[in-house]
């Protein structure tokens, strides 16, 4: 197997493809209340609250910056991202859409590389390079990462009494 398809197959396990542990199964069946719901004690990224709504447009965000930070021209900004989910509804059905898009865009970048370009650095955060490859691995990483944020949300929520 290619690294290209074995990289390609660890993506699509980590959104939707695991029975167990890839992030569109720890979504499936959230209602908005239970997506809106914010832990009463939290401490995080001074950006979010703890919602499972946050963290899904977090991880449905992350794709789109890092296909553009990488692999387009950077100038994609979380703010735009914002308005973006905004204005399809800023709610648990556009995060969904916008995850959904996210995936097919690093799965197009990602087919149409070799084996051998993954070794390329390409363009990194605040000026950093890595190569192509490490960019994939992220992506598999912060799905996985964010599934498992979500399932531990979701737990919080359906153990309250009442």
């Amino acid at each position: 197997m290619s690294r290209v398809s074995m990289l390609a197959d660890l993506l699509e396990r980590a959104y939707r493809g695991s029975r167990y542990h890839c992030l569109r199964l720890a979504l499936r069946g959230v209602d908005e209340p239970t997506a809106r719901w914010k832990p009463p004690h939290y401490k995080g990224y001074p950006w979010m609250h703890g919602s499972i709504l946050e963290i899904a447009f977090r991880a449905a965000g992350d794709k789109h910056m890092l296909h553009s930070v990488a692999f387009g021209d950077g100038s994609l900004t979380w703010e735009q991202l914002q308005q973006c989910f905004e204005q399809e509804g800023g709610d648990l059905r556009s995060a969904l859409k916008l995850a959904d898009a996210g995936h097919e865009q690093i799965l197009a970048i990602l087919h149409q590389l070799t084996d051998s370009a993954l070794a390329q650095k390409v363009p990194y955060y605040h000026g950093r390079r890595l190569p192509a490859e490490e960019i994939f691995l992220l992506a598999i990483e912060h799905d996985i990462y964010h599934a498992g944020q979500i399932w531990y949300v979701r737990c919080l929520v359906e153990g309250m009494p009442g």
